[in-house]
Formats: C-alpha cells, structure tokens, sequence
C-alpha cells in the first residue's frame, strides 16, 4: 500500500492512498477504513488515476482541511487532519497525475498554483507550503 492520508468522509474517519501496481503501470486511489480493535485495513472504494476529473481545494480564500475528489461516476468529499495534509496530499496527486496521466487529466481547482509547478496567483489562498 501506498502512503496513507487520515480524513474523514461522510463524517467517518477514513484513510485514503495513492498506489502503484509496477506492471503495467497502473495508479489507483484507495479510500480504506480500520475498524477499532483491528490492525487490518477494509478497501471501502477504488478508483483509478485514470477516473479522476477534479481536485476541488474548496475554499480559495483561506487554509482549510476539505476537498473534494471528483471521479467519472462519484464525487468524494474529504476534511484532511490538517491544511497541510491536504496540501502534501495535493502535490502528491498533481505530480502523480503529470507522471501516469498522458492524456486527460484532472483539473485542481481553489489551490495555490505554486504547489502544482507553477507561480502562485495572488487570488488563490487554499494551501499553505
């Protein structure tokens, strides 16, 4: 399994990890749960890279812990543990999509230009470095 992001999702506490089959080459993002008294993870939901449409940061005016994950078929919202979580996650996902995606890829929408590659806009205020 890949790194694991702690969040919350539908008001239930909730991992979400971005990983890697070597081959082919395929990415997924897996939202998994650990029952209490378990030391196993549950795949509750599995997407790939592929499905992924939208990273919406939320909120452009301030540091915030919500977004959303918007798929083909679905639309996830999470709270990340902190705004910096969120943001470490986001730079993960944007360079893991500029790495495995050739074609279509997900717009990120509501964060700082500067944490995907680029120079940050002065009207985007999602995440912080």
């Amino acid at each position: 399994m890949g790194n694991l992001w702690e969040a919350v999702t539908n008001k239930k506490p909730a991992q979400v990890s971005i990983t890697k089959n070597k081959k082919p080459a395929q990415v997924s993002i897996t939202k998994v749960k650990q029952f209490e008294g378990s030391s196993a993870f549950v795949r509750r939901s599995q997407w790939t890279l592929d499905q992924l449409r939208q990273v919406n940061g939320i909120d452009p005016n301030q540091d915030c812990a919500e977004f959303d994950l918007v798929f083909d078929n679905a639309l996830d919202p999470w709270v990340a543990g902190s705004a910096t979580e969120k943001c470490t996650f986001f730079q993960i996902l944007h360079h893991t999509c500029q790495r495995f995606l050739a074609d279509r890829k997900p717009e990120f929408i509501n964060c700082q230009s500067k944490l995907l590659g680029g120079k940050e806009k002065e009207d985007q205020h999602t995440c912080s470095p």
